[in-house]
Formats: structure tokens, C-alpha cells, sequence
């Protein structure tokens, strides 16, 4: 059974920007170079599990983007960009460390690009 579910581009685009979602662009290094996301949180993923893990205490991490840090619950909305065929599995990997509101971007960054 999936624990996450697919978003819209537009979607993703209007909660970020409400400030209803945290945006995790997770396409590899060598695929970023289509462009940035703004205000998207950049990570690796390779590294999901490092920054993303709750701590010993059950507190969930801080997301620092490019437009301000901020704490992040396990309720938070998360819209994962990554390469499309990968996407699904980086956001079921993120459910699993614990947050219960992961979706995927449909359409990754090129759904967004066209979107904007």
C-alpha cells in the first residue's frame, strides 16, 4: 500500500507559495542543472535519510530554503520534485522516515517550469 499520492504542478506551486507546503527538490546534481526551484529545499538523494530523519527526541528538522528556515511536523505538507521515474519512491523513502502528508510532483520540474 502507497503512503503518498501524486500532486498537480499547480498544486504544488499554490500550497508552496501559501505556505502550506515544504517543496524537496531531489533530482540529482546532474540533472539540476534545467534549472532551480525557488524557494524549493535542494537535497541530494543520496542524503534524504541524513536530513530528513527525526532526531533522537522525535523532533523533526529544520528545512532551510531559499527564502527562510523553517521547522517542519510530521504533518507537513512535502511536494517531492525529483526526475519523474524516481519520484515516487524519494517521497515513499521520506513517508518512511515518518512525515504523513508526502506527495510527488506529477510531471517533475518540467510540469513546474510549464506551469510558472
Amino acid at each position: 500500500m502507497s503512503l503518498v499520492s501524486a500532486i498537480s504542478a499547480a498544486e504544488a506551486i499554490d500550497h508552496s507559495r501559501a505556505g502550506n507546503a515544504v517543496m524537496v527538490d531531489a533530482r540529482p546534481q546532474v540533472v539540476r542543472h534545467q534549472g532551480s526551484l525557488p524557494g524549493a529545499y535542494v537535497v541530494e538523494p543520496s542524503e534524504l535519510p541524513n536530513l530528513l530523519s527525526p532526531t533522537p527526541t522525535g523532533t523533526f528538522p529544520v528545512i532551510r530554503d531559499a527564502e527562510q528556515p523553517r521547522k517542519i511536523a510530521r504533518d507537513t505538507e512535502i511536494a517531492v520534485v525529483s526526475v519523474s521515474s524516481e519520484a515516487p519512491r524519494i517521497a515513499e523513502q521520506i513517508a518512511g522516515l515518518g512525515y504523513t502528508n508526502v506527495r510527488y510532483v506529477d510531471g517533475g520540474y518540467r510540469a513546474l517550469r510549464s506551469s510558472t
